[in-house]
């Protein structure tokens, strides 16, 4: 019942969710973006602003967060299609960048750099509750529809032309996979996922400033639970966050500061030295044997 570990829980499945919305575009389409905080921070920001300064249902904030936030994706995700690799990775930096500037400035809408407060009344319309168990189970839901979604597209057809598209695009355009409208398809899925993942954020912590949904290092973190887990596979991300969400809450407790941080790289360089492919990946490739 201590508060402390059932916000680890809370945060170790919000994390994979992300973390699963943002592997079916790096891990299945080969889109390894860096951006992904931008979707977080528009989905966040919108039932947000939605809620404490008109009053209207945070669920109404989830339709217009997710709507905004796919159309966002198409046109700023559309023009940077065109590269690839390395290219397009460094392109979507930029968004979130863009992002937490302008939410910095436009002070008549996200009161800038001082955020917005939401105000705490619980209830299943507002999306608060007293007890952090609501919002274990909120966020276990949130991380299984991800799973399940991802299971739907890993079997499916969608899957295969993602996986072709990933390795050799060239060869899957031949076949006849439209490129295009593929990514445009999986970018939108994933930013709409990660807009839910905002929505939940918002409600949960209460408090939103620019650095704490846009800033880069949540793309990051969303990008190595995936990597550590296992990527291009459905369980990867869980497994990612399960290993490392938990443990950075144990050395920011115990530790803090310098020696948490460094803890926490070498437990990193060590995944990626010994498992490359994931926890997943390289338990997959170890049964085959």
């Amino acid at each position: 019942m201590n508060d402390y570990y059932l916000n680890i829980i809370v945060m170790t499945f919000l994390w994979a969710a992300l973390s699963g919305a943002w592997n079916l575009m790096a891990g299945y389409g080969g889109l390894v973006s860096l951006g992904q905080s931008a979707f977080f921070g528009i989905g966040a920001y919108t039932t947000a602003v939605l809620y404490a300064t008109f009053g209207i249902s945070p669920w109404l904030g989830l339709v217009f967060g997710v709507l905004l936030t796919t159309s966002t994706a198409v046109l700023i995700s559309w023009p940077c299609f065109r590269l690839r690799g390395a290219f397009f990775s460094l392109a979507t930096l930029v968004f979130p960048i863009v992002m937490e500037i302008l939410a910095n400035n436009w002070n008549s809408v996200t009161r800038g750099s001082s955020g917005i407060a939401l105000p705490f009344k619980p209830s299943l319309e507002n999306f608060i509750f007293e007890s952090r168990w609501a919002y274990v189970l909120a966020s276990f839901v949130l991380m299984m529809v991800v799973l399940g979604i991802t299971q739907w597209i890993h079997r499916g057809r969608l899957g295969l032309y993602l996986i072709a598209m990933r390795d050799d695009q060239d060869a899957a355009e031949s076949m006849g996979v439209e490129p295009v409208r593929i990514k445009l398809i999986i970018t939108m899925i994933s930013a709409a996922l990660t807009s839910v993942g905002g929505f939940f954020y918002a409600q949960y912590i209460l408090f939103l400033d620019p650095p704490s949904v846009f800033s880069i290092n949540i793309s990051v973190q969303i990008a190595l639970f995936s990597l550590i887990g296992g990527l291009g596979t459905p369980f990867g991300p869980i497994v990612g966050s399960l290993i490392m969400t938990p443990l950075d809450g144990a050395l920011s407790a115990f530790l803090g500061g310098g020696p948490r941080l460094l803890i926490y790289g070498g437990v990193l360089l060590a995944v990626v030295l010994v498992a490359p492919q994931g926890v997943v990946g390289t338990y997959t490739a170890w049964r085959k044997k």
